[in-house]
């Protein structure tokens, strides 16, 4: 089996290393907002909810894409996005069911967590370990989907309570 991700915001302490490291390494500056990773941060429950591409089974961002400007390599789930063919046009933003893509404030293209091509930043750089890059398990595997299912619902309990 392959590395996976395993994100769990029980750790996190909303410090946004990971989404610092992202956008170093692929923007080569500091800047949150052009991180692969979001995390969403409540001060007063000290919470820390970590978005990113979860490589999901389903892929709902590539068939949303009317340019067909993202792809999905079958053998490590990474989304790519191929910039000569995206317009920005967000279709795959709103089909993300994990919130993980958005557009580069610049550009205006899709940007998504490719996992650093196998070695990702954020993982190393996670100070609390909330992010880690591990060998994959069945077990491992399971943890990861209660992980994200856990982070999923927190979101939408915090979004329902803030409306």
């Amino acid at each position: 089996m392959a590395n996976l991700l395993l994100v769990d915001m029980d750790k996190c302490t909303g410090c946004k290393q990971c989404s610092l490291a992202c956008s170093l390494t692929k923007e080569d500056l500091f800047d949150p907002y052009r991180g692969r990773v979001k995390v969403y941060k409540k001060e007063d429950i000290a919470l820390g909810i970590q978005f990113l591409c979860e490589q999901c089974d389903t892929y709902p961002c590539v068939d949303s894409c009317p340019e067909k400007a993202l792809s999905r390599d079958d053998g490590t789930g990474i989304i790519t996005v191929d910039n000569n063919k995206c317009t920005g046009q967000a279709k795959c933003v709103e089909a993300c069911p994990y919130y993980a893509i958005k557009l580069h404030p610049e550009t205006k293209k899709a940007i998504i967590c490719d996992l650093c091509d196998g070695d990702p930043y954020c993982a190393k750089h996670c100070v609390p370990g909330a992010i880690q890059w591990v060998k994959a398990t069945d077990d491992l595997l399971k943890q990861k989907k209660k992980l994200r299912s856990a982070r999923m619902a927190m979101y939408r309990d915090l979004k329902k309570e803030a409306a």
